[in-house]
């Protein structure tokens, strides 16, 4: 049986200490290869770079910087950098939650979709802004050590997001809601012209609803969240009789 290979990304950048901590992890489990963006690109989702060519230097042996997305990565990770599919894909672990509607905008989970696109079982790691990556690795390796025993669909992927300190155990949940407070600041230039920043110094507010990966993490747990990439509404497919009186009546 060939060795299990291993797809590593980030939004953080390729010098983030949690992809590090993931790079360490994973290499008891297979022959990791690492494909990063060679900045910062939180936020940043499934974006693609059609309209701009992709540079991936290698820095070291199996170790890749690309100057796209963590969408981009993933693609040259497997096309290029590869030269086979991956087993898995592994993203993170990203400095800050990814919790609730947070994996709409989250390069970290944007990368895991992207994998599991790509035909390879996915996960996305995340974990508290001042958390410790030291109690943390422990649970990501506990993670992948059982992860395979628990199969998906084959449109999920997880979403696992780690306290502040070392967790109490593994809790199965849904998605959260939260609230963003001062999303757009106006400023104003030196030349008194206006511009503006999107991200407030608040932080966001979580509802921390039962069952979910929020009230998981802020009671200690490691929230363990499935996501799907299919984001139909069955409830509502189910409703064909009132679809057709109001569209079709």
């Amino acid at each position: 049986m060939p060795e299990r290979l291993i797809l590593l990304t980030n939004d953080d950048g390729l010098w983030a200490p949690g992809l590090a901590t993931l790079a360490k992890v994973a290499s008891r489990f297979g022959r990791v290869v690492t494909v990063a963006p060679d900045r910062n690109r939180s936020a940043i989702s499934s974006a693609m770079s059609l309209h701009n060519i992709l540079r991936l230097n290698e820095v070291g042996p199996d170790r890749f910087a690309c100057d796209g997305t963590p969408v981009d990565c993933v693609l040259l990770g497997v096309c290029e950098a590869l030269g086979r599919q991956p087993d898995w894909v592994l993203s993170g672990v990203n400095h800050g939650f990814n919790l609730g509607e947070d994996v709409f905008y989250s390069g970290t989970v944007g990368a895991a979709f992207e994998g599991r696109l790509q035909g390879a079982l996915a996960a996305a790691f995340s974990i508290h802004p001042s958390g410790s990556l030291e109690a943390a690795e422990p649970w990501i390796a506990r993670f992948l050590e059982r992860w395979e025993g628990m199969e998906l669909p084959g449109n999920r992927i997880w979403n696992v997001n780690l306290p502040k300190e070392e967790p109490k155990g593994f809790h199965l949940t849904s998605q959260d809601s939260r609230a963003y407070h001062d999303l757009v600041e106006r400023r104003l230039d030196p030349r008194n012209t206006p511009y503006f920043w999107i991200g407030g110094d608040a932080g966001p507010t979580y509802a921390k609803a039962p069952g979910t990966d929020a009230e998981a993490v802020f009671h200690g747990f490691a929230s363990v969240t499935p996501l799907r990439l299919d984001l139909g509404c069955p409830e509502t497919l189910a409703r064909q009789a009132d679809f057709n009186a109001t569209f079709n009546g």
